[in-house]
């Protein structure tokens, strides 16, 4: 019995050894600029940026799992503010929303470096500028569902050079959890992401 054990635990230690050694886990950061707008609203695009960090599972040659922790920058600018009686624009204002986004992004290689993705992401919500805006989000946790998808290029020393376009599936400005799921997708402004950036993998 005791050998069977000792043997066990051989094996494990090999595997876990053998893992490392072929670099299957692999932690990172990611890091680049975001160039984002609302939809079904009038305003210009607005440039800011990401930063988080990088968990890399290389679950097969050309197959990588990569969960992602990053905060990030969105909004619009110049978001032109209709009159509900006149219908007629009242001010315009430049509009921050910041999140915390938890993505697993799925990394498809074709050759030697190169790869697309795909994965979802839960946003919260941790900082907003709108005040012209009248809406009280205490009662939820300002929360939106994401899908990213994109190409990349991986270089030998781990550096990685990517860009993606992730589009919100919730409200931007209106945080109940089915607001756009269910409603016209006509009246809800969602998150349009263009993200262009770099990450290292360690």
């Amino acid at each position: 019995m005791k050998r069977k054990i000792l043997l066990s635990a051989a094996i494990a230690i090999f595997a876990t050894a053998h893992l490392y050694a072929q670099k299957r886990v692999s932690p990172g950061i990611r890091a680049g600029v975001n160039v984002t707008t609302l939809s079904n609203i009038n305003a210009d695009f607005k440039t800011d940026f990401y930063a988080g960090g990088i968990l890399s599972l290389h679950l097969g040659q050309r197959y990588t799992l990569q969960p992602e922790l990053v905060y990030t920058r969105q909004g619009a600018n110049h978001v032109v503010f209709v009159d509900d009686e006149t219908g007629q624009p009242n001010g315009e204002e430049n509009v921050t929303i910041q999140y915390l986004s938890l993505g697993v992004i799925n990394k498809f290689y074709f050759v030697e470096g190169f790869h697309g993705l795909i994965g979802p992401s839960l946003d919260m919500k941790i900082g907003k500028n709108f005040p012209r805006i009248d809406f009280d989000d205490d009662d939820y946790g300002g929360v939106d569902l994401g899908i990213a998808f994109g190409l990349g290029y991986t270089l030998p020393f781990g550096l990685t050079v990517e860009g993606r376009f992730k589009t919100g599936l919730l409200d931007a400005f209106n945080n109940d959890y089915f607001l756009g799921m269910f409603d016209d997708p006509d009246d809800v402004s969602l998150n349009r992401v263009f993200q262009i950036g770099v990450s290292y993998s360690f």
